[in-house]
């Protein structure tokens, strides 16, 4: 079955704001395609690898913390996420129709425990970590009928 992913984009490839809009069903193959397809639409824009590297590695945490926790069981569920690309960077925007955050708050992304030889190669516990080490700002809203993630990352000097 073809993934349920939309995508439209608005604007051209001119300097300034280009805003892209796609649509996923939260299973990690869409995620894995729309991660390609928006790093390859950022470098045809000429956004700088160091840039794309760094929105990609955010928006992977992101879409799969989406996929594993807010979504789980429900393979009916959807994801939208808004790019924006602008002259000092990228905002990124996930909307999702999911579960709420623990506490309705964004985790503080405290490193896991790795001093014990259970926890020396944990599977989880560094995507908030690194989606807070990353991102240059970051917002969590629980809104009627879902999430909404936002996160802003700058390029260095601007």
């Amino acid at each position: 079955m073809p993934p349920e992913a939309e995508a439209s984009t608005c604007g051209d490839t001119r300097p300034g704001p280009r805003l892209r809009r796609t649509r996923l069903k939260p299973c990690a193959r869409d995620v894995r395609r729309i991660l390609a397809d928006l790093c390859a639409d950022w470098r045809g824009q000429g956004v700088p690898d160091a840039l794309i590297d760094r929105a990609e590695l955010v928006l992977a945490e992101a879409l799969n913390n989406v996929v594993e926790h807010a979504q789980r069981d429900r393979p009916d569920g959807t994801i939208e996420l808004h790019s924006e690309t602008r002259d000092d960077g990228l905002d990124l925007w996930l909307f999702d129709d999911g579960a709420p955050m623990p506490g309705d708050t964004v985790p503080q992304g405290d490193l896991p425990d790795t001093a014990s030889r259970a926890a020396r190669t944990p599977e989880g516990g560094f995507g908030w970590y690194l989606i807070r080490s990353l991102a240059d700002d970051l917002t969590y809203a629980r809104l009627p009928g879902g999430n909404l993630l936002r996160m802003r990352l700058r390029e260095p000097g601007r």
